[in-house]
């Protein structure tokens, strides 16, 4: 089934603590089911995720992010590391007033996700990690830059085509900058302190999240399971929306609104 991005979405421009961020969504709270904050990868922004949003929203209050200095967010004076731009989910979270919200994150953005659940207890009901980076096999420019490139062959062409307009529009130096520090992040060791319920998800295909690190990780979380979505590579969310959309249902489900994180709606 082809998946258009939802026509209810509106966009909004927000401050989340010191920094701006750009924000996607539905904006209307679903009663009994749990919000859920989509969090992109390196070089990316939230409209890679607009087809999950589609398929999400018939049941679920979503939206997707753009992290300070991605897609249409302004620039910070210099490129956000990992626990910084985990802070600014969590801000994020409180801008909207989400109630315990579901936080997914997408290739580097799941190591966003993992520093947001654990340096910020309680604030959120569950997170989803798709495609987590970096496993240590992988731990260098050269490693990773050559998973990316056999990944890419596997991605459809207008896959490829998102993939490559963000990266230009992120800029090269500011990339390689996050590099640096999403390769020095250890998501390996911070996902120990994720209290939370957690799901690890890979597409079957995915040749940058392999199936031994996908599996590690949901074994070192204090309550994580793991899934694959058949046929799919790197960039899931966006190749098969819907089944990534099923296959979470039910953790989604599970996951339940809380008390209120704070801030206006």
């Amino acid at each position: 089934m082809r998946v258009r991005p939802h026509p209810g979405l509106a966009r909004r421009r927000l401050e989340a603590g010191a920094h701006t961020v750009d924000v996607r969504g539905t904006f209307a709270p679903t009663p009994g089911t749990a919000p859920v904050l989509l969090v992109h990868g390196l070089g990316m922004s939230g409209e890679y995720f607009l087809r999950l949003a589609a398929a999400l929203a018939a049941t679920h209050d979503v939206y997707a992010l753009d992290l300070p200095g991605y897609g249409t967010a302004p620039r910070p004076a210099r490129p956000l590391d990992v626990p910084e731009l985990g802070g600014v989910v969590a801000a994020t979270v409180r801008a909207l007033g989400l109630e315990a919200p579901v936080v997914a994150g997408h290739s580097m953005g799941c190591q966003v996700v993992v520093d947001t659940v654990k340096d910020h207890p309680g604030l959120c009901s569950g997170y989803v990690l798709v495609g987590p980076t970096v496993d240590p096999g992988a731990r260098g420019p050269l490693g990773l830059g050559w998973r990316l490139l056999r990944d890419t062959l596997r991605e459809p062409p207008r896959t490829n085509a998102l993939v490559v307009r963000d990266y230009l529009r992120m800029g090269p130096l500011r990339y390689l900058r996050t590099v640096r520090h999403m390769l020095h992040d250890r998501i390996e060791e911070d996902i120990r302190g994720c209290a939370s319920p957690g799901l690890v998800v890979r597409g079957a295909h995915d040749l940058i999240a392999r199936q031994d690190w996908a599996l590690r990780l949901a074994r070192a979380a204090p309550d994580a399971r793991f899934l694959e979505i058949p046929g799919a590579p790197h960039n899931v969310q966006h190749t098969h929306p819907e089944e990534l959309a099923a296959a979470c249902a039910p953790f989604l489900a599970a996951c339940r609104p809380g008390p209120r994180a704070g801030g206006p709606r």
